[in-house]
């Protein structure tokens, strides 16, 4: 796992494009060194289990080729010139050859042509592992002529192939020197048509990679879309891309469209905030301005007493006692049943402007209570006023330029 703040990323030598020329590379080159190894076990194989047989071909052939040569009238002076044709010929496929005349071929060469035929003698070979074959050349009617000592199936010669294993390998040694260069131009040539396509191939994953940088730069463009050129993977994920784009601009719409009804909104509760503190201010500076009439009013005619209260119950009483001893007591008994409606109504009146009084401080807190509220109200105002503008500038780096322009 990288790290996404790894400074490695996005460099030239981290390129998928790079991975794959050389990933390509190595696999041309391993299978190279495969191919070159599985020739050498082949050459290696057959050695041992064909070896034998190819030798015996070859002695076999070289028989054959011997008594092609005796047809000829002149056939053992066109022998010593053939010979060493044929032991080049045989040591450049890789074998070492002997033709070993027998003693009477040697004595009708001798008596007939004047020279003694050496053949290819079978001396200083090389040392090593081989596998060897022998095959006798037997005179038949046309050799007599040349060989006069002989009878037909007489042994004229011996031909002695070996196959070395090293000689093998000298050849497969040379064959990889020449398809190991073919080999290098190959690989050579392949990564850069390698690389030719994959430039062609990726030019709509290049393309997606510039989409995708731009979307994850600061402020990036959100209307900008990939191009799809190509029905493949490719196209399918520039596609999915330009997809989730649209989605997401819709989203930024929608998301637009409710932070203008959350503005319009906010707008009508600072219109019916600051309408409602007006007001509140209104009544708390009315509420309190009649607490304080009212405790003034009650400075200036203070209210009676308790004692002013048993005094005049007390003389209502002694006045009570009084008229008890006095024959015409009509008037009186008027004028004592007046003083009880007087005191009666001073005593309601009191409790009432008590009451008051007390209703007027309970309004008074209330009142207070009211404008800490709308306080609390104007404080979460301003703090939803931030979240709009934190929302407003968020939906104008997602917004396209042009559309921030119109706005």
């Amino acid at each position: 796992m990288i790290d996404q703040n790894s400074p490695s990323i996005g460099r030239f030598d981290k390129s998928f494009l790079v991975h794959m020329i050389r990933d390509f590379f190595l696999v041309l080159v391993i299978v190279t060194v495969v191919e070159f190894s599985l020739k050498a076990a082949l050459v290696y194989y057959n050695y041992y289990f064909d070896g034998t047989d190819e030798a015996e071909i070859v002695a076999e052939d070289l028989a054959e080729n011997v008594r092609s040569i005796m047809r000829n009238e002149g056939g053992p002076v066109a022998a010593r010139t053939m010979y060493p044709i044929l032991e080049e010929n045989w040591s450049d496929l890789g074998y070492v050859i002997a033709i070993e005349p027998a003693p009477v071929t040697v004595a009708s060469i001798e008596e007939g042509f004047g020279f003694t035929p050496r053949g290819i003698p079978a001396e200083d070979w090389p040392e090593g592992r081989f596998q060897t074959f022998k095959t006798d050349i037997l005179a038949e009617e046309f050799c007599l002529a040349c060989h006069t000592q002989a009878a037909v199936g007489d042994v004229l010669g011996t031909v002695t192939v070996r196959n070395y294993l090293y000689r093998d390998f000298a050849l497969w040694l040379k064959d990889v020197q020449l398809t190991g260069i073919l080999a290098a131009g190959k690989i050579v040539l392949h990564s850069l048509l390698l690389f030719l396509i994959l430039r062609a191939r990726l030019e709509p994953l290049m393309e997606l990679r510039s989409v995708i940088s731009n979307l994850a730069r600061a402020y990036g463009r959100l209307d900008h879309r990939a191009e799809i050129r190509t029905s493949d993977e490719f196209g399918v994920l520039a596609r999915d891309l330009n997809l989730f784009l649209d989605r997401i601009t819709g989203i930024v719409a929608e998301l637009d469209t409710v932070l203008a009804k959350v503005v319009t909104a906010n707008d009508d509760i600072i219109a019916v905030q600051g309408a409602l503190r007006d007001t509140v201010d209104d009544v708390v500076s009315g509420v309190r301005r009649l607490e304080r009439q009212a405790m003034l009013s009650a400075k200036q005619e203070p209210r009676l007493s308790n004692e002013w209260f048993d005094a005049v119950r007390g003389s209502i009483a002694a006045l009570d006692g009084a008229l008890t001893k006095v024959e015409d007591t009509a008037a009186a008994t008027d004028l004592l049943e007046t003083l009880r409606q007087v005191v009666a109504n001073a005593e309601a009146q009191t409790t009432t402007s008590e009451t008051i009084y007390t209703s007027l401080a309970d309004l008074g807190d209330q009142s207070e209570t009211l404008k800490s509220s709308t306080l609390e109200m104007t404080r979460l105002e301003e703090r939803l006023k931030a979240i709009i503008e934190t929302c407003g500038a968020l939906v104008g780096r997602l917004k396209p330029e042009s559309k921030r322009a119109e706005d």
